[in-house]
């Protein structure tokens, strides 16, 4: 059973040395750690700007993907995104429903459908143009503009793009 957040104090001194606890920091000088910390403050970032209703990280990467990629499949689009076919499938449902996207039929293959933006869906992706811009700015606001491209490198090292 978890404790509540009223019983634990979210400031807790670390362990004097000597003490039982040494050794069990899992955090300090952890790069996992650095990295889901950068993640939440991302998200936190990202829903102030767009707001609580907005299309979800993921949406908004697939309706980008089929737009500069247009005829994409459904398996591509599952490899870009890095998820299953039935994970993307819901995704893909999503943006259909909100009238985003469509699935075309491709002649001589009746199991696989390209995927369309709709006007609809390019007139989101202009919104969005505006709003990530100013997140990417807030992101980013603590960088020089060399910490910045620095940072991009090495993230593109430790998570490459695609399947590295």
């Amino acid at each position: 059973m978890r404790p509540s957040m009223d019983v634990v104090s979210k400031k807790v001194a670390p362990a004097a040395a000597g003490e039982s606890g040494a050794g069990l920091d899992l955090c300090h000088d952890a790069l996992g750690y650095a990295l889901r910390r950068a993640q939440v403050r991302s998200y936190e970032l990202l829903f102030g700007i767009l707001g609580q209703e907005a299309l979800t990280p993921a949406r908004i990467t697939a309706l980008s993907l089929i737009a500069t990629h247009p005829g994409m499949s459904q398996s591509v689009l599952a490899e870009q995104l890095q998820v299953n076919r039935a994970s993307v499938v819901k995704v893909i449902d999503a943006l259909e429903t909100k009238g985003f996207v469509q699935r075309c039929p491709v002649q001589g293959d009746r199991r696989s459908y390209a995927l369309a933006v709709t006007q609809a869906g390019r007139a989101e992706l202009h919104a969005l143009r505006r709003k990530m811009d100013a997140y990417e700015a807030a992101l980013a606001e603590r960088l020089e503009a060399g910490e910045r491209q620095q940072l991009m490198r090495l993230l593109e090292k430790v998570a490459p793009p695609g399947r590295g």
